[in-house]
């Protein structure tokens, strides 16, 4: 009988392992390289839309440049220059 609590209790210890790993890595911040350029487009073109609907003007190529520039800093900062 014991040995059926230890077979649930490595389950759950698993389960529990498993869930805290998935929200940990999920958390984590990506740097401006992993960002692919077809997912940075649609972040521009959101990120103009949005702008336009407050009242400015922000052109989506000009968006894409600026994030492109951020990923840039990133990569930057994460290299300590």
């Amino acid at each position: 009988m014991t040995e059926q609590y230890v077979g649930w209790a490595l389950v759950l210890g698993l389960i529990i392992g498993g869930a805290l790993v998935w929200f940990a890595v999920g958390r984590l911040p990506r740097g401006g390289n992993e960002i692919p350029p077809d997912e940075r487009a649609v972040e521009a073109e959101w990120i103009s839309r949005s702008i336009e609907a407050r009242g400015g003007a922000a052109p989506p190529d000009l968006i894409d440049e600026v994030l492109e520039l951020h990923a840039d800093y990133l990569d930057r900062h994460e290299e300590g220059v």
